[in-house]
């Protein structure tokens, strides 16, 4: 399974409207042979021209966080460029990150181009929640450490291969404050174009 997008979680707020409409009686005697007609609905209200959608989050600051970042990742081995995504999704420093949206762009590298795109140019509108300002609050960070998972594990084709971890979160600060530690399930899609190509991740979920 796969984030993300967390692994790149981009929240959109959807607003419904309801109209409501009268009913009229009808006064027309029974025995006219007229027939009613409808009663005007009330007019919709005006929308407001105040409103303001919100802006997006800005991108955070470039540099490695806290934690690090994997190295001297085998581009041909599906397992390491997986677990290198994996990590470094959940890899936060809220001292150069404003959301969880910047640790998915340092994922990039090992994205297809379509999913890269995506990621890259993903700019969350919503607020950080409470969790990542009380983790802001103590200039923390997280480390995650992957474990494979084979639940329904298929045979890798030359240019197809599916991975899934187990990821263990854990938030720190840097003022020796401890958060919670949460375990996450995320899979990764890999393709490449033939055997002799780097693995790219195209789609990936992530669950708890």
């Amino acid at each position: 399974m796969s984030k993300r997008s967390r692994w790149a979680v981009v929240v959109t707020s959807t607003t419904m409207a309801v109209a409501l409409t009268a009913c009229g009686s009808d006064n027309t005697p029974k025995d006219s042979g007229a027939t009613a007609k409808p009663s005007t609905p009330p007019p919709t209200a005006r929308p407001n021209a105040t409103y303001s959608p919100p802006k997006p989050l800005p991108k955070g600051k470039e540099g490695t966080p806290k934690a690090g970042l994997p190295q001297g990742v085998d581009e041909k081995d599906a397992t390491a460029v997986a677990e290198a995504i994996a990590v470094t999704d959940w890899t936060f420093d809220t001292d150069l990150d404003t959301s969880p949206s910047d640790a998915q762009r340092r994922t990039t590298q090992w994205l297809a181009d379509s999913l890269a795109k995506d990621v890259a140019n993903a700019q969350p509108l919503a607020q950080p929640d409470a969790a990542w300002r009380t983790m802001a609050e103590h200039h923390g960070y997280t480390t995650a450490t992957a474990k494979r998972a084979y639940d329904d594990q298929q045979m890798d084709l030359d240019t197809e291969a599916f991975r899934q971890f187990e990821v263990t979160v854990k938030t720190l600060g840097r003022d020796d404050w401890k958060g919670p530690t949460d375990t996450w399930v995320t899979w990764i899609h890999l393709t490449r174009t033939d055997k002799d190509q780097p693995w790219k991740a195209d789609t990936m979920r992530v669950a708890k």
